[in-house]
């Protein structure tokens, strides 16, 4: 059973691997955007942006933890309605390139965030991102790029159909429902990422913030 569902998953990489290649290449491109856009902002700027972080040494656990909690909710209903916006765009015939912006923004805010704190504590920095930033988007940069390929699918489906007047035949149907399926399953990782991140940041923080 697991080896047939790994087939399946390898055999689906294998046939749409332009696809996957185009869309982490449109993330790729917002990483080193976000990261080059770190220099650009002025120094007072930054640290506000690194506030919450800052806060939970110095201003007290529950406190930091709270505010921390407040934006990782705020996170969290961003990431499930930007994940929505994609699989919606599936579904329009010229909506596509909303979702390719989507996931550039995504790979922007990773590579803006990592370069953040490289930028204020330097290779100690990279340290703090592994915990601060890589475990939640360990699940919601596959989601994105997953949900991304799969509209790109169908939207491709969608103009075929238009450019050749064909009818809407119930392998398409099942196409649309099996892609539908797909984005309920990607919303439940969507929340799991932002449980880690509301966990495992602050815990990160304490053994290795650079600031006595």
């Amino acid at each position: 059973m697991k080896k047939s569902i790994a087939r399946s998953i390898l055999n689906h990489i294998q046939q749409h691997a332009s696809l996957y290649i185009f869309v982490m290449a449109l993330l790729g491109g917002g990483v080193v955007t976000g990261a080059l856009l770190v220099n650009r902002l002025p120094e007072e700027q930054l640290q506000s942006l690194l506030l919450p972080f800052l806060s939970f040494e110095s201003d007290g656990k529950l406190e930091a933890l709270s505010l921390l909690s407040e934006q990782v909710r705020g996170y969290m209903l961003i990431d499930i309605a930007l994940i929505t916006i994609i699989w919606c765009t599936g579904f329009m015939l010229i909506g596509i390139p909303a979702a390719w912006l989507i996931v550039f923004l995504k790979g922007m805010m990773f590579g803006f965030t990592t370069g953040l704190f490289i930028s204020e504590f330097g290779w100690e920095g990279l340290w703090i991102s592994v915990g601060v930033v890589l475990p939640h988007n360990l699940l919601l940069i596959p989601v994105y790029v997953i949900i991304c390929v799969h509209a790109i699918k169908i939207t491709l489906h969608l103009w075929r159909r238009v450019l050749t007047r064909q009818s809407f035949s119930p392998a398409f149907r099942t196409a649309s429902l099996n892609y539908t399926v797909l984005f309920g399953c990607l919303l439940v990782f969507v929340c799991i990422g932002g449980l880690i991140e509301a966990f495992v940041p602050p815990y990160w923080m304490k053994w290795f913030h650079p600031v006595s």
